[in-house]
């Protein structure tokens, strides 16, 4: 969450002059640095003081205007050829953002001001969201994928071997939503846990005693798993540690965020399906490829013909 620090009233009025900069002209309307900002809000907030955050959120900003710009262009480009995202559309897309979030709409509001972002601000990015997909699925098609690009797609997959590996899991809870006390508490717990680990207690046994996620009744076992199965955080720490290694402490935001700690039994490679059964999703990733191509190149065309002034 952004921490609103109220200095003199010479300071508000150079950061209010900072913020209402202007960060670009799209075709003769302004985009303001605030919008992006605005926009990048909870991204921002986690970018570290000093040189190294200050290169960080310079191409925060510079990432967050290009896809505003984006969005601009395609928005009237769509305006122009006549489509529209009515009300309730844009509604039901809030909704469905908020259920995504494990929210209900009063919930949403509430979170999105902690966070310093206006509702209206996130109903008119999903409203242009909308237009753009609108406007691309018009006109950027799918191509067809022959059967040749397809074999060829499968024989590289065959080089790359399918990798999974068997991991045990140890979960501290410390959610933020918990009094600052709570957390504390559980990052102790997990450095302590963690001390004992290295002086060479058994993770199976520490995982029973202390863990509380799921697992823990099977001494935090996983099983094996490939990737793309587990949540990121966990996944990283299990395919970058060699087997009988174990991790450092893995932190986790949000309402069931905590501290975790990973280690790997095992390793193998899974044979390749055979192309049977993989060659219609391999069709349809070389197709949605295709499409992610084809949007790049009509965006840019879009950028060729308008005026675009970009000023950060």
């Amino acid at each position: 969450m952004r921490t609103i620090l109220l200095f003199s009233l010479l300071a508000l009025a150079a950061r209010a002059e900072i913020k209402d900069r202007i960060a670009a002209v799209v075709n003769g309307h302004p985009i303001t640095l605030s919008e992006v900002e605005e926009r990048l809000g909870p991204e921002l907030t986690h970018v570290p003081p000093g040189p190294a955050g200050a290169a960080q959120r310079k191409e925060l900003l510079k990432r967050g205007l290009t896809q505003f710009i984006d969005e601009k262009l395609v928005e009237s480009e769509a305006n122009a050829m006549g489509f529209d995202v009515p009300e309730d559309e844009v509604d039901r897309a809030v909704e469905q953002l908020a259920r995504q979030n494990g929210m209900d709409l009063a919930q949403f509001r509430e979170a999105l001001g902690q966070q310093s972002i206006t509702f209206e601000t996130v109903k008119d990015s999903l409203r242009r969201q909308q237009l753009m997909f609108k406007l691309l699925q018009y006109k950027v098609k799918p191509r067809k994928v022959s059967d040749e690009e397809v074999q060829a797609a499968y024989a590289n997959m065959s080089q790359e071997a399918d990798v999974e590996v068997r991991a045990r899991h140890i979960y501290i809870a410390a959610p933020d939503g918990a009094p600052p006390a709570v957390r504390q508490q559980g990052k102790a717990k997990a450095d302590e846990v963690l001390r004992r680990l290295h002086a060479g207690e058994s993770f199976a046994k520490m995982a029973r005693d202390f863990s509380e996620g799921p697992s823990a009744k099977e001494g935090g076992d996983l099983g094996y798993f490939k990737r793309g199965q587990m949540i990121p955080a966990i996944e990283q720490a299990a395919f970058s540690i060699k087997p009988g290694e174990v991790s450092g402490l893995i932190h986790t935001p949000g309402e069931h965020g905590g501290y975790h700690l990973v280690m790997v039994e095992g390793r193998r490679t899974l044979p390749p399906k055979p192309l049977s059964e993989v060659q219609e999703q391999i069709r349809t990733r070389l197709a949605n490829e295709s499409v992610v191509k084809e949007r790049e190149h009509y965006l840019q065309q879009l950028r060729k013909t308008a005026h675009v002034d970009e000023k950060l």
